[in-house]
């Protein structure tokens, strides 16, 4: 058994620029609770598929399988600039993704990203917790 905490940060959906400044930045709609629940349910998929036998390679990962897989939480501000799905961005028609942003942009996207801390228990990962990052 050991306990390990990782950061996790909610996709972004919406990010609105006026010029040059990044004005605002809406991620998934979270909080601990809702953290929680979708983290249970990604848990209890994981180990349906593992029953079945999908993991036939390699035992599937907290963070692999249950994060990166079944959530749409990154583990880094980097991955959550890198993803590669649609987002609403508004007052800079040039792009649709974060990633496509001018790099001093993609900085000021990054200062205002707000996420968890999880920690879990990598034999048994029901046993988990969920806090926010204070910034």
């Amino acid at each position: 058994m050991s306990i390990e905490k990782i950061t996790a940060y909610p996709e972004i959906t919406n990010t609105v620029i006026e010029g040059d400044d990044v004005v605002s930045v809406t991620q998934g709609d979270y909080d601990t609770d809702k953290v929680t629940a979708h983290i249970k349910t990604s848990i209890a998929m994981v180990r349906r598929y593992e029953e079945k036998g999908y993991y036939t390679l390699e035992k599937p990962a907290f963070v692999g399988e249950v994060i990166t897989a079944f959530t749409d939480l990154e583990v880094n501000k980097k991955d959550v600039i890198r993803a590669n799905n649609f987002m609403d961005i508004q007052g800079y028609q040039e792009c649709n993704r974060v990633w496509q942003l001018p790099d001093e942009m993609k900085v000021q996207v990054s200062q205002m990203l707000y996420g968890f801390y999880i920690t879990y228990d990598t034999d048994n990962w029901e046993d988990f917790s969920v806090e926010p990052i204070e910034n």
